[in-house]
């Protein structure tokens, strides 16, 4: 029992982590462009979270309210390496940042699945409802999974929490949440204005929408015979 709990407290820890290295290599194998911006838009807010933090460390000493010295918490929370002698912080959470990041941008992407439709097909025939089902269903699934991942990772003691009220307020949380949102849905933005058919897509229907589109597959021509 206990090496069930060691593994999944081991996947809630490096999720963000997964993510990031999942959509990376798996977008180059596969060929999915969408799938490696994202992870760049991971790596992004990762290396922004980071910034911040520092900034609030250093330029705003606010290291003695946010730093967690000792080996201890930074083996069993710090997400990237950290030197011998450092502190881990929690302001803000980079691990909420990078996950409601991703949960964001997946959640902008299955919404816009959910809401367009051509003008050429008819709203009632079944590819059309199929599609709506399907953006339906990743935004519930990412709702219910954030909610899952969350709530544990704020039960465990990676993360900072201010005493107000009689409660434990999970600022750093709070934050990182707040970022996380903001450049999930700034970064899916970006891509689909610059391209809505190919480099926001996560899901990879998008394509199907476009007048003309009837295969979303890379085609080979062979010379025919003579």
């Amino acid at each position: 029992m206990s090496g069930i709990s060691e593994l999944l407290a081991g996947i809630l820890r490096y999720f963000p982590n997964t993510m990031i290295a999942s959509l990376f290599v798996l977008g180059i194998t596969t060929g999915k462009l969408a799938w490696i911006l994202v992870a760049i838009g991971g790596i992004l807010v990762t290396i922004l979270t980071l910034v911040v933090q520092y900034m609030l460390q250093k330029s705003m000493g606010l290291g003695p309210l946010t730093d967690r010295p000792g080996a201890a918490i930074i083996q069993a929370c710090s997400l990237l390496p950290v030197a011998v002698g450092g502190d881990y912080s929690a302001m803000p959470s980079l691990w909420t940042a990078v996950s409601v990041f991703f949960a964001t941008y997946i959640f902008m992407n299955a919404s816009n699945i959910y809401t367009q439709t051509p003008a050429r097909v008819n709203k009632e025939k079944l590819a059309v409802q199929q599609r709506k089902g399907m953006g339906l269903i990743s935004m519930m699934a990412v709702v219910i999974l954030t909610a899952f991942l969350i709530v544990p990772r704020y039960m465990s003691p990676c993360e900072s929490k201010l005493t107000m009220f009689g409660m434990g307020l999970p600022i750093g949380m709070i934050v990182g949440a707040a970022m996380g949102i903001t450049a999930g849905y700034a970064w899916w933005k970006i891509l689909d204005a610059c391209g809505p058919d190919v480099y926001p897509d996560i899901h990879g229907v998008m394509i199907g929408l476009k007048p003309g589109s009837l295969h979303t597959n890379p085609m080979a021509c062979a010379p025919s015979k003579t």
